[in-house]
């Protein structure tokens, strides 16, 4: 009777989940047109060029040479990192953070520009602790990584919406 009632549960839930729309994130599905694209940044060394390129990599897209004249063009710019207080507590000290990642990106095919120039940003706020700053430091670390992945995931939507 238990395994019955729990297959049934199961299957409602599953028929639930398809029929919202919701699906795994796993690759991008991205036009055919883009399944070979160059990728090219000032800084090939940047965390967040590697962490796209890896992304790419992941949903089948071949990664061109610079020098293909004839194949897309995804340009990636520098990142930019900035801090601000956004409260300060009782001890006159910063309480609050505004962290703000943001990169310029541009996808072009020889000189005619398909999206961009467009500066994709993404802000959070932390809280600051002066008992614990290496943690906090840390923190900030892991939040920036993660803006980085999020950036990644909107160029990477943005990418999957166009219609060549």
């Amino acid at each position: 009777m238990k395994s019955k009632s729990l297959r049934i549960i199961l299957i409602f839930t599953t028929t639930l989940l398809s029929a919202c729309g919701f699906t795994l994130r796993g690759a991008a599905d991205l036009a055919p047109e883009l399944q070979s694209l160059a990728l090219i940044s000032t800084d090939g060394n940047s965390d967040i060029y590697r962490e796209l390129s890896r992304s790419l990599e992941a949903s089948n897209v071949t990664l061109l040479e610079r020098s293909a004249s004839d194949a897309y063009q995804l340009v990636v710019g520098n990142e930019q990192s900035s801090e601000r207080v956004l409260s300060v507590n009782s001890n006159a000290r910063a309480g609050e953070y505004e962290l703000s990642v943001s990169v310029p990106v541009q996808l072009r095919k020889g000189s005619a520009s398909i999206f961009g120039p467009e500066t994709l940003t993404i802000e959070k706020v932390y809280l600051a602790d002066p008992n614990s700053a290496v943690a906090k430091a840390e923190e900030r670390e892991l939040m920036e990584e993660e803006m980085r992945r999020e950036l990644v995931n909107q160029i990477l939507r943005r990418l999957q919406n166009l219609s060549l």
